[in-house]
């Protein structure tokens, strides 16, 4: 009798490989020993067997259970980009899988019977004594039997213990996931629970609107329109953004909030979780000439005036702080500054001559600071 060892990749899967594996049982396992006609080494085998599967089923176990605990609280995730979460979970339990085949496979009937040339093939969980078919009673008991078949019994327990609960784990994301999606606010409390860690690290924030010259803002526009309130934009894409997407959707709202606040977007990218500061810089900006001790040469600022105002400004890294001086000699020219500003070499140079004096970053933000007041 050919059987075949396919199911689908999907809940029913599940679920058939689940209520399989629920059905074993002493007297189910006895009369699998019996059609056998298991030997003594047929059962240590066996044991061996099942001992290897055991180890590799708790390993994956153990991986799918640190994989649920973030998985569902994931808005977006580059987990199942390219399928559905039940054939990501597939393919996360392999090692289950091809072992529960293993097993009903070898507990299936073996009578030769001619079979038609086209013919379907009756599932290994239906068939095998394990799961299904009837079943004689032992009148004795498992007792009765030698230890080693007792140590099988006892073996192939754990281990349909185990892919019953492994596959009860998949089973339950499944349905969690089915019940989130369906729920609107819990939706969009885990797109803010992630918007929030996101802008938590706006490093990484910054390095999104740094990296892409132009923005798929039509594209996350469109989106926001088809769904009919904010309730079902967060619920349709649940699970259906990968990571990438959903960074650039929060670095797509932190420009439309620079934009609410009066900030352009190369400011807003300097400057993406201080706008108050931001603006503060560009008043500054407007009003140089009037502060204190800035010319240096003839008809140009000082060198380590632009320096202190570099720092000042907190735009972060070095090559940020590059990205600020071109904003702030566009920004000083276009508002009608009547000195030349110093060339980044030079820039460069003052700052590794503060550097060898000893002269800190703080000391230097106080200095501008105290010429904004003077």
């Amino acid at each position: 009798m050919r059987y075949t060892t396919i199911v689908d990749k999907d809940e029913r899967g599940l679920i058939q490989i689940i209520e399989a594996a629920k059905k074993f049982e002493e007297d189910r396992f006895l009369e699998g020993i019996r059609q056998r006609c298991y030997t003594a080494a047929d059962v240590q085998t066996a044991i061996d067997r099942v001992r290897e599967y055991q180890s590799r089923l708790t390993s994956e176990a153990r991986a799918l259970v640190y994989f649920s605990e973030t998985f569902l609280q994931q808005y977006a995730t580059d987990n199942n980009r390219c399928f559905e979460t039940a054939q990501l979970l597939f393919n996360r339990i392999r090692s289950t899988l091809k072992a529960s085949r293993a097993v009903f496979r070898k507990t299936c009937p073996t009578r030769r019977r001619v079979q038609p040339a086209v013919c379907e093939r009756p599932s290994i969980y239906l068939r095998s004594v394990l799961s299904g078919g009837e079943c004689n009673r032992d009148l004795f008991g498992i007792q009765s039997y030698e230890d080693s078949v007792q140590t099988l019994y006892m073996e192939m327990k754990t281990f349909f213990t185990t892919v019953i609960t492994t596959l009860g784990l998949c089973h339950y994301m499944i349905r969690t996931e089915r019940a989130i999606r369906e729920d609107g606010d819990r939706c969009e409390q885990i797109y803010k629970e992630c918007e929030a860690r996101a802008l938590g690290s706006i490093r990484e924030v910054t390095r999104v609107l740094e990296s892409v010259k132009t923005l798929p803002e039509n594209e996350l526009n469109e989106r926001k329109a088809r769904a009919r309130s904010s309730k079902d934009f967060y619920r349709e894409n649940y699970h259906q953004w990968d990571t990438g997407q959903f960074r650039m959707s929060v670095a797509l709202d932190v420009l439309r909030k620079g934009r609410n606040d009066g900030l352009t977007d190369e400011e807003t990218r300097l400057w993406p979780d201080d706008h108050q500061h931001a603006l503060r810089v560009k008043e500054v900006i407007g009003r140089i000439d009037t502060l204190p001790g800035i010319e240096g040469n003839p008809n140009k600022l000082k060198g380590s005036f632009v320096v202190e105002l570099i720092k000042w400004a907190a735009v972060g890294s070095q090559d940020r702080e590059k990205a600020f001086y071109d904003y702030f000699c566009r920004q000083y020219r276009a508002q009608g500054g009547r000195y030349e500003t110093p060339s980044w070499n030079a820039i460069s140079t003052e700052r590794k001559n503060r550097r060898d004096m000893g002269i800190s970053d703080d000391e230097q933000v106080r200095s501008f600071e105290q010429r904004l007041t003077a």
